[in-house]
This record gives structure tokens, C-alpha cells and sequence, in this order.
């Protein structure tokens, strides 16, 4: 039940600042293919689609695929194709846009890097990858669950630093709460950052 209120009310709340900010950089020479990593309820891939795009969204949840197929039925195997997959095993096409907000956290950490290879490696010269690392004071990092990615700021530079011109890394570290109304420490770096090989 819990998932499909969270389903609900991620629907509702606003598109956020680094995919806006993703849409102003990426070069509108490329083929406008882009992929929701992490899609959830599919918020952002149904943004992607309304602007121009089409759209590969995954998420390794069911129901999150059942609901993205529902609000953006209009859509399907047009330019949104939602699949039930994860960061490891899904099958990227070539792209000039990849999108994983508050998403990538939950990649297993043993499987972080061919997962992170794999998607930086569809990712075309001049196009743009934008989402959010979790950062170590983040409170579900600090307890130690072992199913989450964590990444100091060092860490997320090394993995943008060969391939990438890096526009915006923001640091959130700031108490909130989940969208299901639960306090949490949130500490959260948001990236865009521009393929140039």
C-alpha cells in the first residue's frame, strides 16, 4: 500500500532543476533518445516525451511500471517504452539523454560500477546524463543498509572525470522529509554533466 501511495504522490510533485537544466544542454544534434533510469511512476519520462523525446524508462518495481503504462498510455510503443528492469541488466540504446533522479542510490553497491559503465557507455558524445548520488551523512546511508550506493564528492568526481565535462554539481545536505511524510536527513548531490568523448 505505502508503494503506491509513494507512486502518487511522486506524480504530483515538481519535475526537478538538473533534468530542466539536462533539456538546455544537450546537444539538438543527436537523436532525441533519452532514458529514465529509475523511472518510478514516471514523472520525468512522461517530461522527456512532452519534450520531444522518446523515451526508455525502467524501474525494477512492478508497480511502478503498471502506473507509468496507465498515465502515459497515450504514449506507449510510440516514444515511451517502460520496462521492468535494473541498473544492471537493462539493455541501454544509444542516447543523448539519461536521467537518474533519486534513483541511482538504489543500484546494489557490488554492482555500481558495470552498472555506471554500462550507462555512461550508451551515452553519446554531446549528450547529457543528469541525477542524484547519495552522500555519506545521508541518514539511510548512515545505517548502514549495505543495499544503497553511497558517494563522497570525490567520488563522484572520478566517475565524470575522463568522459565528461561536468556543468553543475549541487550539494544537498539539508533535514526534510520522504514523500511519504517521514523525517530524514537528506544529503544529496545533484549532477548534470556533458559527454565529450
Amino acid at each position: 500500500m505505502s508503494e503506491q501511495i509513494y507512486l502518487e504522490k511522486s506524480l504530483s510533485v515538481a519535475v526537478y532543476p538538473p533534468l530542466k537544466r539536462a533539456l538546455g544542454v544537450v546537444d539538438t544534434t543527436l537523436p532525441m533518445v533519452a532514458v529514465d533510469a529509475g523511472c518510478g511512476a514516471g514523472r520525468d519520462a512522461l517530461f522527456m516525451v512532452e519534450h520531444g523525446y522518446t523515451v526508455h524508462a525502467y524501474d525494477k518495481s512492478d508497480a511502478a511500471i503498471a502506473r507509468l503504462e496507465e498515465v502515459g498510455e497515450r504514449y506507449i510503443h510510440q516514444t515511451l517504452f517502460p520496462k521492468v528492469s535494473c541498473f544492471e541488466q537493462f539493455v541501454y540504446p544509444r542516447t543523448a539523454l539519461i536521467n537518474a533522479c533519486s534513483s541511482l542510490f538504489f543500484c546494489d553497491p557490488g554492482l555500481f560500477a558495470s552498472a555506471w559503465q554500462n550507462l555512461t557507455r550508451s551515452l553519446l558524445k554531446g549528450g547529457v546524463f543528469c541525477g542524484h548520488f547519495m552522500g555519506p551523512d545521508d541518514s539511510w546511508a548512515k545505517m548502514g543498509r549495505g543495499d544503497l550506493s553511497i558517494h563522497t564528492y570525490s567520488d563522484i568526481q572520478a566517475l565524470f572525470k575522463d568522459a565528461f565535462r561536468v556543468i553543475d554539481i549541487i550539494e544537498h545536505n539539508t533535514q526534510g522529509k520522504t514523500l511519504l511524510g517521514k523525517p530524514k536527513q537528506w544529503h544529496i548531490y545533484a549532477v548534470v554533466a556533458q559527454k565529450v568523448i
